[in-house]
């Protein structure tokens, strides 16, 4: 909202004494005894009291719709008037009189409203340029206080909010927030006064340069005859020609052209610039991440040139008072329409091409020279001209139609708000969303792949529309002084002949013939289901079929597959069997099977089974078992099913299978036994809205029959697996196993693969055209083989890959268990996902994810061999053991693998400079605590929640090892894997891990693990006050002052205090943690003292001048308020 009031205010509050000039008003207001204070004041104040009203109807609109009957009740808090003013009186008012002052000193000094317009452009340039620069942690200080908005100060006050606390409290107008506010209205005081200081009621004089007297002239006489007109077509073209070098001269010399393209420029370049950040580490700025970033951040511009231009062109000629002129001329009518969307086009090219200009000018800045112009041309600008240019016909059209351009632009605004509401509401189709094209997912890999087919069919049948547009605006054209729409009707019959006729004739049979192409693609060849249809039926399934989710059934103890992919038709054909076996302890008369809702299941054979019902249109089936299956029976279960995409549907592509890179797990080409409910509905609104309970948790800890399943398949264990695929002849397939043939043969390259141990029953198989990079390492007299298999092109961190995998197997295989496999490869799947993912002895890995990761900031994470350690974790914690479907399932996968990442962080660079990615995970952690939508539990229950098996996981463990010893941490997990790896059910929880941990930690430390794993324990330590003063030895006394408090929290965020009686790290430095030019030699002490609730007075003895000292200075703890941890010494 407040950012938004700098329009306002330009609009309304800038140019108010300017229009009292452009009125004439000005000479009367002169002649009066007004003084410049009173009139100045008054001005001002009344224009922001306008624009405050204006500004007001953004929370009164929200008071509306959230009072609005087909919202979610639950989902709005209690109408408290109180909020709204707050938003109102305490941001948007104080905006109103910063940026009204600025932009109102700026008019009256210059008196002139296009460098307002410039000045308004350049506060915003500078505000996101500086939001940029800022926006690390360390200088939330100097964001606060530098945002004119108060926006950033807002953040950083309620940045830890808990949802309790985002649903019931206001932020405190005191700290940053209220420092903020007063300095920028200080400063809108005195832009105030320099605009006082500065304004005249005088006029400023001009030299006017005195005219010579003009000669008499002899007025000449024409004889002979006119020359008699002409209308053959060079005339046309020169009228064509001369009309649209005006209308394209009046857009490009028109200032709001150039706000507007640099407002989109400069987006788009702080958008560039940051792209494919992840850790705090930026990527190394190839083309697609370019085109990404441009189409995310720039095509809004050329939306809005098109909309405005649109107005201003149709109705330049009437508001000048110069229409009968111009239509008195002998110019066909076309002639007037024609060079309008010419000019329009022109200028949406020109724009395209500057964010073109400008993606290219960050690679260059960044030392990025591979330039691709050709996909710049074919990815972003010819989809980015062809849509705004369709939005551009319409807006003429709608201007020719209407009385007057502001109505022109409503009605323009109440389209693309109605087609973003209505899409929302399930009117999803392209064929009736103006200017919709199916998505085109880019890939280094893939290019446009074969998505642009789909974009181009769209692309011809809007464009023909827009021309059926076009034709209708030229028809209904004015020309003179006839408007109303009423009386144009008559010239319109008449122009709707001969060449219009046939152009207009010529763009219906395309809208006929390519919409019906595209209906057969979209709804014949794929299916065209909307969202709400969608949710519905999964209601409605889950109703039908989450009662047999219990039911027994068989487990699946071998696979065999054999997988046909056909890259090129997006196809992929497998023919499989499952050795099933009856477990349960108990007859079986029925088996259930389902699918993915992609897949077609040609072919079902099972001994004895028949089918007793088909839940179509759901994939799901139950098949009679006569004879019924008997405890330990074995029988095989055939099938074949076919994967493919035919033409193109109207949504979201299926980019599994692709020319290069085609990535599909298991799960997606063959079926699976009982009830999964991952495909059920998650939000909660939702469920409510569908008549279903709550939430479909797991089953708690309490609940032993949740271990009767793993957590990632409940219909199987370990298996044994035999998979050989089939794929183009130029491409490398891959599965996990060894490759025991690989032959090529008419076009076609085959490989079998077969794991010689039992695997999981989750893995994925891969084909693309790889480049591989191989090494190998030596583990517990092992040799292992690594390979990286990667896009050509995409070498840049292979090696740090190769580098992370040798030191992780070492460091896993001597701490935890021995390496199952003799083999580990990572390999490269398109990025049309962003994910690394673990299977055994293979890890698919996103190009986006580590392959464009720029290297070598020393002030940056090593996201690049974290996520590689983190991956190789996974062969122990996921792939060796396997947990329950029990609350507390992913600590047991994800934690253990952060922290088995962390060892290896710690053995590379030194647990000093471990605070940089501490301090990140401690961040987003209390970050996304905000973002709880149904509770936050602790970690050793979560619920597949990542901010806690992830951020809080690696906290609470790295923690665990500081304070009881690595040695004791890995032992437990060691004892783990060893009662556990490789077993079926009943399966581990964590429980059983806390069990183990107890015992080895001893008594003195079960309080700790109590807080760490079955509480969420919050705390608040601070260093403050910090001394040094030298001693006559020569050494330096520190002293500083500690504050500290421990919390626990229930799982909506409410706290409740609790004594402190902890060890925490006390350190003393030379250089700030975690900053560029700390390393070690920084330390100069560093160890562990006990602090209790409240303030105590901490003393070290140093051997030289400290800059720095920290409580907890690396933030290994779960503190709210990490950045107070460390104080910067004084002397005394």
């Amino acid at each position: 909202m407040s950012v938004f009031a700098v329009f306002i205010v330009v609009a309304m509050v800038a140019g108010t004494v300017l229009r009292d000039d452009e009125t004439g008003f000005a000479p009367i207001l002169r002649s009066t005894r007004i003084g410049k204070g009173a009139y100045l004041t008054g001005r001002f104040s009344g224009a922001v009291a306008a624009a405050l009203l204006v500004l007001a109807a953004v929370p009164l609109a929200i008071a509306i719709g959230s009072a609005m009957p087909w919202l979610d009740a639950e989902k709005i808090g209690p109408f408290v008037p109180g909020h709204y003013l707050f938003a109102l009186l305490g941001f948007g008012l104080p905006t109103l009189l910063i940026t009204g002052a600025a932009f109102f000193a700026l008019a009256t000094g210059t008196r002139s409203m296009m460098w307002t317009y410039v000045g308004a452009v350049a506060l915003l340039v500078l505000y996101f340029i500086m939001r940029g620069l800022l926006r690390d942690a360390q200088h939330d200080t100097l964001s606060a206080l530098s945002d004119p908005f108060g926006l950033s100060a807002l953040s950083i006050a309620t940045k830890y909010w808990t949802a309790s606390e985002r649903n019931t409290r206001l932020p405190e107008m005191a700290g940053l927030l209220l420092a903020n506010r007063a300095l920028w209205t200080g400063i809108a005081l005195a832009l105030f006064a320099g605009a006082w200081w500065r304004f005249r009621f005088e006029v400023r004089g001009s030299r006017v340069a005195p005219k010579p007297a003009e000669a008499a002239s002899t007025p000449v006489v024409r004889s002979g005859p006119l020359p008699m007109p002409r209308d053959d077509a060079a005339t046309r073209r020169a009228q064509f020609a001369a009309l649209a070098r005006f209308d394209m001269a009046f857009v490009f010399r028109s200032p709001a052209f150039f706000v507007l393209l640099f407002i989109g420029v400069i987006n788009a370049a702080g958008s560039a610039w940051y792209t494919g950040e992840w850790y705090g580490a930026s990527s190394i700025p190839v083309t697609r991440l370019m085109v990404q970033a441009l189409q995310g951040a720039f095509t809004l511009m050329p939306v809005i040139i098109a909309i405005y231009y649109g107005g201003e062109l149709v109705w330049r000629d009437r508001e000048r008072r110069m229409h009968e002129i111009v239509d008195a001329t002998a110019a066909p009518d076309w002639a007037h329409l024609v060079p309008k969307i010419a000019a329009i086009a022109l200028v949406l090219v020109a724009s395209s091409l500057v964010a073109v200009v400008t993606g290219m000018g960050v690679q260059l800045v960044k030392g990025y020279t591979q330039f691709q112009l050709g996909a710049y041309l074919a990815w972003f600008a010819w989809p980015t001209v062809v849509v705004a240019l369709q939005l551009a016909v319409l807006s003429v059209f709608v201007q020719v139609l209407v009385p007057q351009k502001f109505i022109g632009w409503g009605l323009m605004l109440v389209y693309l708000v109605a087609s973003i509401a209505l899409a929302s509401a399930g009117f999803e189709h392209n064929l009736y969303n103006y200017g919709s094209t199916t998505p085109v997912p880019l890939s280094d890999m893939n290019g446009m792949a074969r998505f642009w087919i789909g974009q181009n069919w769209f692309h011809l049948y809007w464009s023909a529309v827009a021309t059926l547009l076009a034709v209708g605006a030229y028809a209904f054209w004015r020309r003179g002084v006839v408007s109303p729409l009423r009386l144009r009707l008559p010239g319109a019959r008449r122009r709707l002949r001969g060449g219009a006729l046939a152009i207009g004739g010529t763009a219906l049979a395309t809208v006929v013939g390519s919409g019906g192409y595209i209906f057969w693609n979209t709804n014949i060849l794929n299916d065209y289901v909307t969202a709400p249809r969608r949710e519905a039926a999964l209601a409605d399934a889950e109703r039908a079929l989450l009662p047999f989710e219990r039911l027994p059934m068989p487990r699946i103890t071998a696979v065999t597959l054999d997988v046909q992919l056909y890259p090129k038709e997006a196809k992929a054909v497998t023919s499989g069997h499952y050795r099933i076996e009856n477990r349960s302890g108990q007859p079986l008369n029925e088996l259930h099977l389902n699918w993915g809702e992609r897949l077609v299941l040609d072919e079902v054979k099972v001994p004895g089974a028949s089918l007793r019902k088909d839940y179509a249109p759901w994939p799901y089936r139950i098949y009679r078992l006569q004879p019924a299956m008997q405890p330990g029976e074995v029988r095989e279960l055939v099938f074949r099913t076919t994967l493919q995409e035919r033409g193109f549907p109207n949504g979201a592509p299926l980019t599994r299978l692709v020319d290069n890179g085609s990535f599909v797990d298991n799960g997606e080409i063959t079926p699976s036994i009982g009830v999964s409910r991952d495909a059920f509905l998650k939000d909660r609104a939702k469920r409510r809205k569908y008549g279903l309970p709550a939430d479909l948790r797991p089953p708690t800890l309490e609940d032993e029959s949740g271990r009767a399943r793993s957590d990632f398949r409940p219909d199987s264990d370990w298996v044994d697996a035999d998979i050989t695929i089939t794929t183009d002849a130029d491409q490398v397939p891959i599965a996990p196993g060894y490759t025991l043939s690989d032959t090529t043969a008419n076009g076609r390259r085959t490989a079998r693969f077969k794991p010689d141990a039992p695997i999981n029953h989750f893995f994925s198989i891969q084909s693309g055209r790889y480049a591989i990079a191989r090494d190998e390492v030596t583990v517990g007299g092992k040799k292992i083989d690594l390979a990286v298999y990667h896009q050509p092109g995409h070498e840049y961190n292979v090696p740090r890959m190769l580098a992370a995998m040798k030191s992780s197997l070492s460091l896993f295989s001597e701490q935890f268990s021995p390496y199952q496999f003799r083999q580990a490869r990572i390999l490269e799947f398109p990025s049309y996902a962003n994910f690394a993912q673990s299977f055994a002895n293979t890890i698919p890995y996103s190009e986006n994810i580590g392959f464009l990761t720029k290297l070598g900031e020393p002030d940056k994470i090593d996201v690049v061999t974290y996520v590689t350690a983190h991956e190789i974790a996974h062969q122990w914690w996921g792939h060796q053991l396997v947990p329950s479907s029990q609350q507390g399932g992913t600590m047991l996968v994800e934690s253990f693998a952060q922290y088995s990442a962390l060892l290896v962080m710690e053995r590379l660079y030194g647990k000093e400079q471990m605070r940089r990615f501490l301090k990140y995970e401690l961040d987003r952690y209390l970050r996304s605590r905000g973002g709880e939508v149904v509770e936050e539990l602790p970690l050793a229950r979560v619920e597949n929640q990542q901010y806690i098996h992830y951020q809080k996981g690696s906290l609470v463990l790295y923690w665990l090892k500081e304070v009881v010893g690595e040695a004791v941490v890995n032992r437990s997990m060691a004892a783990l894997l060893k009662q556990f790896a490789f077993k079926a059910a009943p399966y581990p929880n964590t429980l059983d891990f806390l069990r183990i941990l107890r015992a080895e930690a001893g008594p003195q430390h079960q309080q700790l693990i109590t807080d760490l794993f079955e509480k969420i324990t919050l705390l608040d330590v601070k260093a403050s006050d910090a001394k040094a003063v030298k001693r006559a030895d020569g050494k330096v006394e520190v002293s500083f002052v500690v504050e500290a408090k421990k919390f626990y929290a229930d799982g909506k965020g409410k706290e409740t205090e609790a004594p402190l009686a902890e060890p925490f790290d006390i350190g003393v430095f030379s250089a700030e943690p975690g900053r560029p030019g700390y390393t070690a030699q920084s330390v100069l002490s560093f160890a562990r003292q006990d602090i209790r609730t409240g303030k105590q007075t901490v003393t070290v003895v140093v051997d030289q001048e400290p800059a720095w000292v920290g409580v907890d200075p690396y933030n290994k703890r779960i503190d709210r308020n990490s950045e107070d941890n460390l104080g910067r010494v004084g002397s005394r």
